[in-house]
């Protein structure tokens, strides 16, 4: 499985087969009524493997990779954390101690210790969850639950499932406002945008997207003024106005536009193209595309330094992640990881 066609076949099978999972565990052991008490969820068996390489001239990064086959977490440097099911996105908790890897292949996302490389929690989700935000004090989680058609909120201090917010089918992407009190839900075959009120737990809004669409990656600008998402039915990346709810501009990427991420410091946004073996980016002021880059092949997760010096791709047909120098705008090194190779994040070391 190569393609993000394929990822997609297969997170829909995590989801219904968890869904009948559940069913299973609700029939044999009668658990309580709906309402009381949360799906079954994952407690990871956690094994250790040899650390895949940091570069010497990443020296002072944190870089962190979720291997989607191979079931594992890669702490370039550091550790892999072997933790089975199908590892997915990442979300760094506020503060910067804690990641988030969202167990697409079950009903939890793995808390892992960035100071210690160590597994701490497995927080409740729904069914194939991907991708998590959280409130700006870092003590509300947001997941989106691609198997499920819904959100799933967690008290990110106690692990506990405190909500669920029912969206349109397959919420992939997921971002939150700067305030905190909006969030952004990327809806693939559902085609929309969707707006969540945070204090009422109600959709609000919509972004009405052309016909077909299948908006899939998803990120803000720092200010919170637009947003933008990959539609990977079109190959383009699509901005919207967040208080207009309005389409705001289009630039064309490459083939399958997958996860996107707002470059640090820049008025840029990275797309992987997973299809076109490449990243764009983009200026958010013009939207016109500034370079594509080619990279190995199906690249699906995107990140960038803090500093806005290098970017990243998860390169998920290669098992690799390339990393581009941002000021030369070419790939300067290529780290072998795990199999499927699906996100990755950077921070300072």
């Amino acid at each position: 499985m190569g393609t993000l066609g394929g990822l997609r076949s297969r997170l829909r099978w995590y989801g219904l087969g968890a869904i009948i999972l559940a069913a299973v565990v609700v029939v044999v052991l009668r658990w309580p009524a709906a309402g009381r008490m949360s799906p079954p969820f994952a407690t990871p068996t956690v094994g250790i493997a040899p650390a895949y390489p940091l570069p010497a001239f990443l020296k002072g990064y944190a870089i962190a990779v979720t291997n989607f086959q191979g079931g594992s977490l890669g702490l370039l440097g550091r550790t892999t954390l072997v933790l089975g099911g199908g590892p997915h996105g990442l979300a760094e908790q506020p503060g910067g101690r804690y990641l988030w890897v969202l167990n697409s292949g079950g009903y939890n996302a793995w808390v892992v210790d960035r100071q210690t490389g160590r597994v701490v929690a497995s927080a409740p989700a729904g069914p194939a969850p991907v991708h998590a935000v959280f409130s700006p004090d870092g003590a509300t989680a947001y997941i989106s639950d691609f198997g499920g058609a819904q959100v799933t909120i967690v008290d990110a201090h106690t692990y506990q499932q405190v909500g669920i917010i029912t969206t349109s089918n397959e919420p992939h992407g997921i971002a939150i406002s700067p305030d905190g009190k909006t969030l952004y839900v990327a809806c693939v075959s559902g085609g929309v945008v969707l707006g969540i009120d945070t204090t009422t737990r109600q959709v609000t809004h919509r972004v009405l997207v052309t016909g077909g669409s299948a908006p899939y990656g998803l990120t803000l600008a720092p200010d919170g003024k637009h947003g933008y998402f990959s539609d990977e039915t079109f190959d383009h990346l699509v901005a919207f106005d967040t208080a207009t709810w309005q389409l705001s501009g289009v630039a064309a990427v490459g083939a399958r536009p997958a996860l996107v991420r707002w470059v640090p410091g820049t008025n840029e946004v990275l797309v992987a193209n997973n299809r076109g073996g490449s990243v764009t980016l983009v200026d958010a002021t013009t939207m016109r595309p500034r370079a594509t880059i080619l990279t190995g092949s199906g690249p699906h997760g995107v990140a960038a330094s803090p500093d806005g010096r290098w970017l990243f791709v998860a390169n998920e047909g290669s098992n690799m992640v390339s990393v581009i120098d941002h000021q030369q705008l070419r790939v300067v090194g290529e780290i072998p990881v795990g199999a499927f190779p699906i996100d990755v994040m950077a921070d300072v070391g």
